[in-house]
């Protein structure tokens, strides 16, 4: 009988030790507040004005034109720059000379038999002027083989390059910061002021790279439709 109400209590006792499914779960109200939020979807008006704005803006190959016409390596200078090394290589190296001497020369005679006589002095002065011209030429004929310069034209090649890689990225990740400005606006003030800092040092940084093409081309664009 002793045995019987033993195995009993020990049963009872391992019973609360295995929580419920209900209570490892939670209830519904529990799970609806678990759930992440889903953002709501953005304005149709505002994204139709965001893209319409995107249109309007100068295309990122204005851009490119611009800068590479600020830093003067675009196609059409480095081209000239090409012919005028190329062209160098016929042209002789001319120098001009120019020489002008001019000098006097006084000389007097003592007669030691008479010095009393001035008759009998000779004196005579005379002067001098010389002046020459001259002009060479040189030619560096080796240069028709191989013109240092012409390397030198070449490496505006990899500044091109830098140049449309860094304004591409600065141009997109404007655009894709303007988006998040617009389609999601940040609820905290700080991240707000955050990002419109962020999205005039993008802006600011275009200018550097354009001699402040960009905001005259935007403050003109805009201004017209007004």
């Amino acid at each position: 009988m002793t045995r019987l109400t033993v195995t009993a209590t020990l049963c009872l006792l391992a019973l609360p030790l295995a929580p419920s499914p209900a209570l490892a779960q939670g209830g519904p109200e529990e799970m609806e507040q678990a759930a992440p939020q889903a953002p709501p979807p953005p304005d149709p008006r505002v994204v139709r004005a965001l893209k319409l704005r995107f249109e309007q803006e100068p295309s990122v190959a204005e851009v490119q034109k611009a800068s590479l016409k600020f830093f003067k390596v675009h196609p059409e200078k480095v081209a000239s720059f090409r012919r005028g090394a190329a062209w160098k290589a016929l042209m002789p190296d001319i120098e001009f000379i120019f020489n002008r001497e001019d000098g006097t020369s006084d000389r007097t005679l003592w007669d030691r038999l008479y010095p009393t006589f001035v008759d009998y002095k000779d004196l005579e002065k005379g002067s001098r002027s010389t002046t020459s011209y001259g002009v060479r030429a040189h030619w560096s004929l080796d240069r028709l083989i191989f013109n240092a310069e012409s390397l030198d034209v070449a490496s505006l090649v990899g500044v091109q390059e830098g140049l449309l890689r860094e304004i591409t990225s600065l141009y997109f990740t404007r655009r894709r910061l303007m988006t998040a400005i617009n389609l999601n606006p940040p609820q905290d003030p700080n991240e707000q002021i955050t990002e419109e800092l962020r999205l005039q040092e993008i802006t600011a940084n275009l200018d550097a790279l354009s001699g402040g093409w960009f905001s005259k081309e935007l403050r003109k664009r805009f201004e017209d439709k007004q």
